[in-house]
């Protein structure tokens, strides 16, 4: 009996290892597993990982990971990952998002005494902490809201603080405002001439060797996962 579990074991193990990995900025987990539990439902498997990009790139070195989905500058310039080829998801949107119990209309109103906490992802390691920081610099808010910044790990811990009241607004991207839509007061947009461009693609490694991974990358470009990525914002 012990023998039979041990190779039962070992084979789940062998199977777990045949999965391809794909791994992705936290701030678009809800798209992207959406796409993947859609392609999931023939029987394929994809292991996938998600946080802010200076986790991703540290993951894709010490595995054998084969796409990540996030900023192409970042991938191209600070990932320190070689990839083969980048194919165009989107574009990535810089919104401020309030809570239930505020309302603003529009960046000025950061300023204001009603506005105590901001959220914010980290500025070194994040794509949307990156992009709010230098919105703030650029429309000449960092001096006067620079008390006012929390600053968490990625797009998802910002949105939970603003989610349960425990800041007023938060600096998150446009797909988490549309994701959390009802439970949050609501968002506005932040001017694009505020931030550099955000080109959200599929960075493909040399790991992406199989049918299965040239499969699901046709599948991540289709026009039935586009609508799904249209629908969160990108």
């Amino acid at each position: 009996m012990r023998k039979i579990i041990f190779l039962l074991c070992s084979l789940i193990l062998v199977l777990n290892a045949q999965n391809f990995k794909i791994a992705a900025g936290a701030g678009y987990k809800k798209p992207l597993m959406e796409v993947i539990n859609n392609y999931q439902k023939n029987g394929n498997k994809i292991d996938a990982f998600f946080g802010n990009m200076k986790q991703v790139s540290a993951q894709a070195k010490q595995t054998n990971m084969a796409l990540i989905i996030g900023d192409k500058n970042f991938l191209e310039n600070k990932s320190g990952l070689s990839f083969k080829n980048f194919y165009q998801i989107g574009k990535g949107k810089v919104v401020i998002a309030y809570a239930k119990n505020i309302q603003i209309e529009n960046i000025e109103q950061l300023k204001e005494e009603k506005i105590k906490k901001i959220s914010i992802p980290q500025s070194k390691k994040a794509i949307y902490g990156i992009a709010g920081e230098e919105f703030l610099k650029k429309a000449n808010l960092y001096s006067a809201v620079k008390s006012k910044l929390y600053t968490v790990a990625t797009v998802p811990h910002a949105m939970t603080y603003i989610i349960t009241n425990e800041v007023d607004v938060g600096i998150v991207n446009l797909t988490s405002a549309l994701a959390n839509k009802d439970k949050i007061g609501g968002y506005i947009e932040v001017p694009n001439n505020y931030y550099s461009s955000i080109s959200i693609v599929a960075g493909e490694l040399n790991n992406c060797k199989t049918k299965e991974c040239k499969r699901f990358l046709d599948y991540l470009l289709s026009k039935k996962s586009q609508e799904i990525f249209k629908k969160y914002g990108l």
